[in-house]
């Protein structure tokens, strides 16, 4: 029978301790903010001493990295993988484009604005933002690409084509600090359209319905 700590939680092999300090840190990561990620408050969280912490991430610096890239790793799964449910490219779009949108991902707006902030000072950050960031975009490129071999999209590059959308959605990201000052409808409404002229589409093509959506969930 596996023995227990002093704090009273059972004991772990290594592996599994490190990845349940690095599931709570994401979460805290998006729920509080990379500037509450300190080995103490997921110590506090996890039910450990933060020696255990500082033993798993040798530095703040790894901890908030491994974080960062956790939850955004999660995010991006999430997203790409519930649009990659239909089969027309863009259908696949539609949906893209609307879990982006949506005002519930505010919490993930925030993480990644303050994870290009601290990444000026954090050179471990600054690798895993830029290795998101390409991640994304080499997924949603994949995307636009199966559009164009079918025919759906009219475009030269769906390389360009993809990092331009993306940028758009990541202007959203200092908007979510400003929720109550900003008409989030009308935003939505000119970054769809601007992506819809950026892939060739027809205006509305990418603004469905609720009533759509539910049918893809």
């Amino acid at each position: 029978m596996r023995s227990t700590s002093r704090t009273g939680r059972r004991r772990l092999p290594a592996g599994e301790r490190r990845a349940e300090i690095l599931r709570v840190a994401s979460v805290i990561a998006v729920s509080e903010g990379l500037d509450k990620l300190t080995a103490k408050r997921v110590a506090q969280a996890v039910g450990v001493v933060p020696g255990l912490v500082d033993y798993h991430f040798k530095s703040a610096d790894e901890l908030i990295a491994a974080a960062f890239s956790h939850a955004a790793t999660a995010d991006n799964d999430a997203v790409f993988e519930h649009a990659a449910r239909t089969d027309h490219p863009v259908d696949q779009v539609r949906q893209l484009m609307q879990a982006w949108l949506h005002q519930d991902r505010d919490p993930v707006s925030l993480l990644w604005l303050d994870a290009w902030q601290a990444s000026r000072r954090r050179p471990a950050l600054l690798t895993a933002v830029t290795r998101q960031m390409n991640a994304a975009q080499d997924r949603l490129q994949a995307h636009i690409e199966a559009g164009v071999s079918q025919g759906c999209f009219r475009l030269d590059n769906a390389g360009y084509a993809a990092m331009h959308i993306l940028a758009l959605i990541d202007g959203l990201s200092p908007q979510a600090a400003m929720r109550t000052k900003i008409d989030y409808a009308e935003v939505r409404e000119l970054i769809t359209a601007t992506a819809e002229r950026i892939l060739g589409l027809d205006e509305g093509a990418l603004a469905a319905t609720q009533d759509h959506d539910r049918t893809d969930t």
